[in-house]
């Protein structure tokens, strides 16, 4: 059925140069536009994208074409899953990736040579209108805990993000958006659970500044250009997930970053270092600084062939060093 609906697409559009799949969570196929985005830079004319969530796509061109879940499949010609850090079940925890996520995508799926570290959502001119209200405002997530994948090692507790909003709310106004069953915040304008994607990117390309966890969100910021603050905690380092672009707070534990789900040892001491104070700080931070265009860190992939070699005299050094 797969290989017909496969053939059938084919006949009419011409086999593509690459199919990609990585999952169902919407944060992980924002981050897949970059490979997108590389690729049709790379002329690549013909790429087709298995995702839930055609929406993130929107503007991309006509060389991409978007596919629901039911399709993806193994045993495809040219077909890649994309990952960039496994998840492993019995320990609860994802492998730390080498680098940045975006790299190890855009590795995965074949590109070599210079790659921007940000991911793309393309608004047109009249939903970017329909969002000037957010202006001068700062949008708000309490949790990611209504998201696919829950991970409650990246949570920051709710009443701080309330002590937050509590210290500045008599000199700036506070948009909440996220799912609802989000924690509400006091003093906010309530949008949990009542915007799509796009509206909510529309808002964030608007905004003065967003503030949350490390997540979906944090990345559609970087995608229209919203800076923001992020509390990382320890568990992932914001050199592997973040942006130059934002204000990150990260603890520098022994364990940090540990890219576990939602064991912890240590009473995830690295989120509970970060206080309300800490988080004022870096708005009032980002506040006094001017609000775009925003940085974007650029790094150089080599093909895979020269990576594999880098790899092993790395171990072989190791071995010989004795450690």
């Amino acid at each position: 059925m797969i290989r017909a609906r496969i053939w059938s697409l084919s006949l009419t559009h011409g086999y593509p140069d690459h199919i990609f799949y990585f999952g169902l969570a919407p944060g992980d196929d924002l981050l897949c536009t970059t490979v997108l985005h590389e690729l049709q830079k790379r002329s690549s004319r013909k790429i087709w994208m298995i995702s839930n969530h055609p929406e993130l796509f929107q503007g991309m061109g006509d060389a991409t074409r978007i596919l629901p879940p039911t399709l993806r499949s193994d045993s495809l010609r040219r077909y890649r899953h994309l990952e960039y850090a496994r998840y492993r079940s019995e320990t609860d925890r994802s492998d730390p990736p080498a680098r940045h996520i975006i790299a190890e995508l855009c590795a995965k799926a074949g590109i070599t040579g210079k790659v921007a570290l940000r991911p793309y959502l393309h608004l047109t001119a009249a939903e970017k209108a329909d969002g000037q209200w957010a202006a001068g405002k700062i949008v708000i997530q309490s949790s990611g805990l209504g998201g696919k994948f829950q991970m409650k090692n990246k949570q920051w507790p709710a009443e701080r993000f309330q002590a937050v909003v509590d210290a500045l709310r008599d000199e700036i106004d506070f948009v909440q958006i996220g799912s609802a069953s989000d924690p509400l915040l006091a003093h906010v304008q309530d949008l949990r659970g009542k915007t799509t994607i796009r509206e909510a990117a529309s808002f964030l390309s608007n905004a003065r500044l967003y503030v949350g966890n490390a997540g979906f969100l944090m990345h559609a910021a970087r995608a229209v250009e919203c800076p923001s603050v992020i509390i990382f905690g320890g568990r992932e380092a914001p050199w592997q997930s973040g942006y130059p672009a934002n204000e990150n707070l990260y603890t520098a534990l022994p364990c940090s970053p540990c890219w576990l789900w939602n064991k912890c040892d240590y009473d995830r001491k690295c989120m509970n270092e970060i206080s309300a104070q800490d988080v004022v700080r870096a708005v009032q931070t980002k506040l006094n600084q001017p609000r775009g265009p925003l940085p974007v860190d650029v790094v150089e992939i080599s093909d895979p062939a020269t990576e594999a070699f880098r790899k092993g005299e790395d171990e072989k050094l190791v071995a010989l060093s004795g450690r």
